[in-house]
């Protein structure tokens, strides 16, 4: 959708700029094709979980290193391909926990990594003036997410406990959220720079926020060790985690 959007959208921000259907040629192509390297990509750490398996941490930091710069000069989007990738793994196959173990070991350093990097672009005195902006578009996204999360449970026949608290899980971003407002600074040096503090801003409220309610919704699910008594947080241990 932001691929299509974005093209519909960019004669409108840079004059001169045609709209044509080369222009969703393009988009097909990195869109399609995308999703078939995905799959690819996907296949082949299957096929390497199962026989081999091994340095699995050295493997993912290679695929990181290398494919993204090849991928950007083939007019791929490697976003979305490393999610293609990693919803064939776990979804179907059977290599999933091994690979989810292998990511989170990784973490820490790729956070550190990502949030220096987007807080080393940070505007400080145009995010003063945004933050009122940041603060609207937070309560906008916080408002759809609580209709959009209690109408799907109500469709779904989810507990009344998960109809009243569903959504609280979902208002948290960071990353996806970050990576596309460094696409858009990147893309359109006219506005891009302003829209990249604003987005920053608003993810920091989301941020702040989202976990405080999250943790408030599982304490009023029942869910934590508060909230629980000793026989229930035992029983409950192998899902914690």
């Amino acid at each position: 959708m932001l691929a299509v959007v974005s093209t519909l959208a960019w004669p409108l921000v840079v004059p001169g700029t045609p709209l044509s259907w080369a222009a969703f040629g393009e988009v097909g192509h990195e869109l399609l094709g995308s999703l078939a390297v995905g799959v690819t990509l996907g296949l082949l750490l299957i096929g390497y979980l199962r026989l081999v398996g091994r340095h699995l941490l050295l493997v993912l930091a290679a695929l990181g290193l290398v494919l993204t710069r090849v991928l950007d000069d083939l007019h791929f989007d490697w976003l979305l391909i490393f999610i293609a990738a990693g919803f064939l793994v776990q979804n179907l196959s059977s290599q999933g926990p091994r690979l989810l173990h292998a990511v989170e070991g990784t973490g820490e350093v790729v956070y550190v990594v990502f949030f220096a990097t987007a807080g080393a672009h940070l505007d400080l005195p145009l995010l003063a003036e945004l933050w009122p902006v940041a603060l609207l578009f937070a309560g906008v996204r916080a408002a759809a997410t609580v209709l959009a999360g209690w109408l799907a449970a109500r469709a779904a026949g989810d507990p009344p406990v998960l109809r009243r608290w569903g959504h609280a899980g979902l208002l948290s971003q960071a990353g996806l959220a970050l990576g596309i407002a460094g696409n858009v600074a990147k893309e359109l040096p006219g506005f891009g720079p302003s829209f990249g503090a604003l987005a920053i801003a608003t993810v920091a409220v989301n941020e702040v926020a989202g976990p405080l309610l999250f943790s408030a919704a599982l304490a009023r699910a029942g869910e934590t060790a508060a909230a629980s008594g000793p026989a229930e947080v035992e029983s409950s241990a192998p899902l914690q985690g």
